[in-house]
C-alpha cells in the first residue's frame, strides 16, 4: 500500500543516507527494542493506523455533534479509504522522484492532497453537487485501487511502518487533546450560548456550507453580498468538512469542529514527519512530529506575545494547518531533488508549492523565494557559474511577476521597502502581555533613540525571542553540533527560513488593499518558519544521539516513550483559552467575543430548518460577523463587513438596507423583499423600524425580541 512496497531496483540513497556513512539502513537492521518490520507486522500496523484515522475522526464527531451512527462511521471509513487509495497511486506515480521513508504518513498526507484538491476542483466546475463529485471520485478511486493494488502486490516491503504507525497515533491522540475547547458541548448561560473558538469560526463554518451546496463556479457567490461572484482565494481547506458534512447530515458549525480544526492539526504532525523523514530518517521524523504537537511554543513558554504564537495563529487561521502540510509535502521533492540531481523531483515540488495558493496563500508566499533560491544554491550537480546564472535568473523573475501582480487589485500589496516595520512593531508591542519583556523591547523600541540599524536589531531580537522561544537554542546547538555530519543543504535550510520570515516580517509594506488585516504577509509567515525551526531541531538532535534509528538499548527506548507520554500534558495545560487574546480588549474571553444569544440562535435554527439551499436571508444589523449567514448556511443579501475586499455596490446596497427600516407600508416592506428576492429577515430587538403594524402580525418565528419574518408570508 505505500511506497516502501515499491520494489525499485535503481533505488539510489535519499538525504538522510547519505549524511553519515557506514550506517545501517535507516529501515532498520540495528539491535534494537523495535523490530524492523516484516511484511506482515507492516501490513498489520497499516490496517491498525487506517483504523485508528477512523476511530479518531468518529470520536471527534461525536464530541462535537453529540451524535453517534453508523453513517457517519462508514463516512469517515471512505474518505480515509479514499485518501489511502490516491496516496498508493500518487506514491506510485512518483516513485522514481522521491524516495521517502514516511510510509502510511506519507501516503495518506499525499493522498489527502490529491483527492482534496480533486474535489475542490470540482467543486468549481461541477454543476452536479457534492453528493454527485464524491461518487465520482469514489468510482475512480475503484479502479485505481484494482489496477495499483495489482502493482503492490508483486513487491515486497522494504521499510518499517512502526514509526509512521506512532506518529498517525500520537498525532491523533494530540489533535483530539487540542481541539477539547472547541469541540464539546457549546456552553450557555441560559441566555447566551457560547462558542469556545476564536471570532472567525463563523465565517468559516459559512464556508464550509458555501462549498457543501456548491453545483459549479456560479453558485459560489461572495459571502458578504449576494449575487456577486466569489473571488476564489485559498479555499480548499473548507472542502473536507463540506463533504463530511453532506455525507452525515451535520451542520457546517459542527463541521467545522468535527473536521476541519482538527483535520488540520493531523495533517500538519503527518507533515512534519514526512518532512524530516527525508532529512533526517523516520524515527527522528517521530520525535520532531512529537516535539510540534506536544511542546509548548513561545508564548505559552513564556515570551508573552500571543500574536507571535504558532499555535494560537495556526488555530485562529486554521487554513494555515493544511498551507503548512502541502509546503512540507512540496519540500520533501525539493529536497530530494536537489540530493539526487533531479528536475522533475523539483518540478513536482513546485508543483505542491504552487498548490499552497489554493490552501493558504500566505505560506506559498513565505516559500516561493526560498525554494527558487534553495534550488538553485544546492541543486547536485551544477557548476558555481551556472549556479550563479540562475540565481540570479530566477530573482530576476520572481521580481517581475511580484510586479506584474501588482497590478491586480485582488492582490495584497507586496512592496519589499520596509516601510511596514515601524508600524508593525508598534503594534506587536501593544499585543505583549505585560512584564519585564513588554517593559524591556517598549524602552528600546519607542522611548530610547537609536541609529535605524540598532533598531533594526532589537526588533530581529524581539521576533527571534517571541516567535520562537528556547526553539532559537536548539536549532543553534543542532546546528553546531551537526556541521560535519550533514549536507550543506540541510545544514542551511533554517537559517534561510529564518532570514525569509525576518525579511518578511521587517522589509515588507502593510497591505492597503483591504484583503484582510495589514499585517498579514508580515505576521503569518511565522507560522512557517517555526514549523521548520522545530521539526528541523529535534529531527536533527534526535539523529545526532541515535541516528535514522530506533533507541538502540530497552533503557534508551523507554525513557523516549516516557518522554512522549509526558509531553502529551502540553495540550492538557495549554489547550485551555487557546483561542483568546488577552491584551486585546473584548478578546480576554470567549464570554466577551464569541457568546450570542440564545434566541439569535433559535431563530437561525428556525430559517434553516423551514427554508431552502437557495434562500437569501438578511440581517437588521446587516450581520457584520455572518453568525446568521453561518448558522443558517444561507446566502446573506448584504453584510456590513468588507470581509474579502471591497465589492461594488457594496455601500450601495447597505444603504437601502437602511432605508428599508423606514418604510411606512406593508406593501412597500413587500415590494422591497421581493425585488431583491429576500426570502428570510431577521429583526433584532434593538433595531428600530418604521413599519406598519400590520407586518407584525406575521411573524414566522418570535423569541424574547427576535422575530423572524418570510417574505412570502
Amino acid at each position: 500500500m505505500i511506497e516502501s512496497e515499491i520494489s525499485d531496483t535503481t533505488r539510489r540513497p535519499s538525504m538522510s543516507e547519505l549524511q553519515e556513512p557506514g550506517r545501517d539502513d535507516a529501515c532498520g537492521g540495528r539491535t534494537s527494542i523495535f523490530k524492523s518490520g516484516s511484511p506482515f507486522s507492516n501490513r498489520l500496523y497499516r490496517y491498525i493506523a487506517g483504523g485508528a484515522l477512523v476511530v479518531f475522526a468518529v470520536v471527534w464527531h461525536m464530541r462535537a455533534t453529540g451524535r453517534f451512527s453508523w453513517i457517519t462511521v462508514a463516512s469517515f471509513a471512505l474518505y480515509v479509504w479514499l485518501c489511502l487509495i490516491y496516496g498508493r497511486t500518487f506514491i506510485l506515480a512518483t516513485r522514481h522522484l522521491a524516495l521517502s521513508k514516511a510510509g502510511l504518513s506519507y501516503q495518506f498526507l499525499g493522498g489527502f492532497f490529491a483527492f482534496n484538491t480533486l474535489l475542490f476542483a470540482l467543486a468549481l466546475i461541477s454543476p452536479l453537487g457534492m453528493v454527485v463529485n464524491i461518487s465520482l471520485l469514489t468510482a475512480v478511486a475503484l479502479g485505481l485501487d484494482a489496477f495499483t493494488g495489482r502493482l503492490v502486490g508483486k513487491t515486497i516491503d522494504r521499510c518499517d511502518e512502526l514509526p509512521s504507525l506512532l506518529c498517525i497515533l500520537l498525532a491523533g491522540t494530540a489533535t483530539t487533546l487540542w481541539c477539547s475547547e472547541a469541540q464539546v458541548p457549546l456552553l450557555s448561560d441560559g441566555s447566551e450560548i457560547v462558542w469556545r473558538t476564536w471570532r472567525d469560526a463563523f465565517i468559516h463554518a459559512r464556508q464550509i456550507s458555501v462549498f457543501s451546496q456548491a453545483h459549479g463556479l456560479a453558485t459560489i457567490q461572495e459571502l458578504n453580498m449576494a449575487g456577486t461572484a466569489a473571488r476564489i482565494y485559498h479555499f480548499a481547506s473548507y472542502l473536507p468538512a463540506a463533504a463530511i458534512a453532506v455525507m452525515t447530515s451535520s451542520t457546517a458549525v459542527e463541521s467545522y469542529s468535527a473536521v476541519q480544526l482538527p483535520l488540520g492539526i493531523l495533517l500538519t504532525g503527518l507533515a512534519a514527519f514526512t518532512l524530516v523523514a527525508c532529512m533526517w530518517g523516520p524515527w527522528p521524523a517521530f520525535a520532531a512530529s512529537a516535539a510540534l504537537l506536544l511542546l509548548p511554543d513561545a508564548y505559552q513558554q513564556g515570551f508573552a506575545n500571543r500574536y507571535l504564537s504558532y499555535n494560537f495563529l495556526a488555530q485562529a487561521n486554521l487554513g494555515m494547518l493544511y498551507g503548512l502540510a502541502c509546503a512540507a509535502l512540496a519540500w520533501t521533492f525539493i529536497f530530494d531533488g536537489c540530493s539526487r540531481g533531479s528536475y522533475r523531483a523539483i518540478l513536482v515540488g513546485y508543483f505542491f508549492l504552487s498548490l499552497c495558493l489554493t490552501y493558504k496563500a500566505h505560506i506559498f508566499v513565505a516559500s516561493a523565494f526560498v525554494a527558487l533560491l534553495f534550488t538553485c544554491l544546492f541543486f547536485s550537480g551544477l557548476r558555481a557559474g551556472r549556479r550563479i546564472i540562475f540565481t540570479l535568473a530566477c530573482t530576476a523573475g520572481f521580481a517581475a511577476v511580484i510586479a506584474w501582480s501588482q497590478g491586480m487589485d485582488r492582490v495584497p500589496v507586496m512592496r519589499l521597502d520596509g516601510s511596514g516595520a515601524a508600524w508593525y512593531v508598534m503594534q506587536l508591542l501593544k499585543d505583549y502581555d505585560d512584564g519585564a519583556i513588554k517593559e524591556f523591547f517598549s524602552r528600546v523600541l519607542v522611548r530610547e533613540r537609536h541609529s535605524v540599524i540598532v533598531d533594526g536589531l532589537y526588533a530581529v531580537a524581539l521576533l527571534s525571542l517571541s516567535t520562537f522561544g528556547l526553539w532559537l537554542l536548539a536549532v543553534a546547538a543542532v546546528a553546531i553540533l551537526a556541521k560535519k555530519r550533514i549536507s550543506p543543504a540541510l545544514l542551511w535550510f533554517p537559517l534561510i527560513i529564518l532570514v525569509n520570515y525576518f525579511v518578511m516580517s521587517l522589509g515588507l509594506a502593510i497591505d492597503t488593499r483591504g484583503h484582510g488585516t495589514p499585517d498579514e504577509l508580515l505576521n503569518r509567515p511565522l507560522v512557517w518558519a517555526y514549523f521548520c525551526v522545530v521539526c528541523w531541531s529535534v529531527g536533527g538532535a534526535y539523529y545526532l544521539a541515535f541516528g535514522a534509528h530506533a533507541p538502540p538499548t530497552r533503557r534508551q527506548g523507554v525513557v523516549l516513550l516516557a518522554l512522549v507520554t509526558c509531553g502529551v500534558a502540553g495540550p492538557l495545560i495549554f489547550g485551555p483559552n487557546l483561542q483568546t487574546f488577552p491584551t486585546r480588549k473584548g478578546h480576554e474571553s470567549y464570554e466577551k467575543f464569541n457568546a450570542i444569544p440564545r434566541c439569535l440562535f433559535k431563530a437561525a435554527q428556525f430559517i434553516r430548518q423551514h427554508g431552502s439551499q437557495g434562500d437569501i436571508v438578511q440581517d437588521s444589523e446587516n450581520d457584520p460577523r455572518f453568525i446568521l449567514s453561518a448558522l443558517t448556511e444561507r446566502q446573506l443579501f448584504a453584510s456590513a463587513t468588507l470581509f474579502g475586499g471591497r465589492v461594488s455596490g457594496h455601500q450601495e446596497r447597505l444603504e437601502s438596507l437602511r432605508d428599508f427600516k423606514l418604510v411606512r407600508s406593508a406593501g412597500e416592506w413587500r415590494s422591497y423583499l421581493a425585488l431583491h428576492r429576500i426570502d428570510w429577515y431577521l429583526l433584532h430587538p434593538q433595531s428600530a423600524v418604521a413599519w406598519p403594524e400590520g407586518i407584525f402580525r406575521n411573524v414566522a418565528f418570535a423569541c424574547d425580541g427576535y422575530r423572524v419574518f418570510r417574505a412570502s408570508d
